[in-house]
C-alpha cells in the first residue's frame, strides 16, 4: 500500500493529505505535493534510441505488438488480455519465423472423403472445393511468430498471426520486424529469421 503524501497548509500551517486541492480546515488552496524521486523518473520519458523508431503493431482481435528502447511488449491473447512485458536486458535471441498457413490443409481431408465416399456428384464436386480451398488458403497466408529466448534459458512463444501475402497487414508485420532487428542491434541481440 502507498505511503499518504502530506503537504502543509500554507495559510493555517497543518498538515493534509495532498490528494484534497483545499485545506479541511480553513479552506485555503493547497500547495502542490512534490513527486518523490521515483515517480518523477517514470514520468520523464527516455531519449529514443537513434534509429529505433517505437513502434505499436495492432496485430488484430485486440492483440498487439510494441518495440521501444526499453522492453518488447505483447498482448497475444485473442479478445483482450494482460500484456506481456519483457525488458531488453533479459533478452538473448530472438527469432522470427514466418511459414505457410498448414491448417488450412486439413481440408484436404474432406477432398479424400468427399471423392472416395461421396454418395453424389454434388457432393463430391463440394469436397473438391474444400480441397481447392485449403490449398489456396496454405499458398496465400502466412503465419508469423516471434520465439524470444531470455537470459534464464526461458523460450517465449508469442503467435503474431497471420497475414495475406503482400497485404497491408504484412507490410506492417515486415515493419515491426525491421525495427526489432534494429532495437536488437543496438543491444547485440540477434533476430533470426526463418521462413519464406
Amino acid at each position: 500500500m502507498p505511503a499518504e503524501v502530506l503537504v502543509m497548509c500554507s495559510a493555517c500551517g497543518r498538515p493534509q493529505t495532498a490528494a484534497r486541492r483545499r485545506c479541511a480546515f480553513c479552506n485555503a488552496e493547497l500547495p502542490e505535493a512534490p513527486l518523490p524521486p521515483r515517480s518523477r523518473e517514470a514520468l520523464e520519458s527516455p531519449a529514443p534510441l537513434p534509429g529505433v523508431t517505437p513502434l505499436v503493431l495492432d496485430l488484430g482481435n485486440r492483440r498487439a505488438l510494441a518495440v521501444n528502447d526499453r522492453q518488447l511488449s505483447f498482448q497475444g491473447r485473442p479478445g483482450g488480455g494482460p500484456t506481456l512485458d519483457v525488458p531488453w536486458a533479459r533478452v538473448r535471441r530472438l527469432e522470427w519465423r514466418t511459414r505457410p498457413y498448414f491448417e488450412s490443409l486439413g481440408l484436404l481431408a474432406f477432398t479424400a472423403l468427399g471423392l472416395f465416399w461421396a454418395p453424389t456428384q454434388a457432393v463430391r464436386i463440394m469436397a473438391f472445393m474444400a480441397g481447392v480451398i485449403g490449398l489456396g488458403l496454405a499458398a496465400l497466408y502466412r503465419h508469423h511468430g516471434l520465439t524470444l529466448e531470455l537470459d534464464d534459458g526461458t523460450r517465449m512463444q508469442w503467435p503474431l498471426g497471420m497475414a495475406l501475402k503482400g497485404s497491408a497487414r504484412e507490410a506492417r508485420l515486415t515493419a515491426a520486424r525491421d525495427t526489432l532487428a534494429a532495437a536488437g542491434r543496438m543491444r547485440g541481440v540477434p533476430l533470426a529469421g526463418s521462413g519464406a
